[in-house]
């Protein structure tokens, strides 16, 4: 499979976050080695851009992956942490809000049949 082309945006994008980095790193380590490459990142960024589809494209792969990972992460942790306990609870509660146990007792459907004509009182008063 071929990657996607990169486009200009794209390339603007990536040089625009490894200024962020540079910038970064800069304040953190309270060191002024990182200034020189980032103001030619900056440059880069800003007259030819194109130059930096190399790294937009490591970048943008790089960026595709860790969300992978990282949504993969969330969602599993979100269903351990939160869907899991309350389907416990549910359980030990003796709640049965599917009416699994009216099915399996032998009736053909779990629907409810309601017979109801609306009128405007429904209308104003939903709920």
């Amino acid at each position: 499979m071929r990657a996607a082309k990169i486009t200009v945006g794209q390339c603007k994008d990536t040089g625009l976050a490894i200024l962020l980095i540079a910038l970064l790193v800069i304040s953190l380590q309270r060191s002024m080695a990182l200034v020189g490459p980032a103001i030619l990142v900056l440059i880069l960024t800003m007259t030819a851009p194109k130059l930096l589809s190399p790294l937009a494209r490591l970048w943008f792969a790089f960026s595709h992956y860790l969300g992978e990972i990282v949504s993969t992460i969330l969602l599993t942790i979100v269903f351990f942490v939160v869907v899991t306990p309350m389907g416990l609870i549910r359980r030990l509660s003796g709640k049965d809000a599917m009416g699994l146990t009216k099915w399996r007792a032998g009736r053909q459907s779990v629907l409810i049949k309601r017979d109801h004509t609306f009128s405007a009182a429904d209308l104003e008063k939903p709920f």
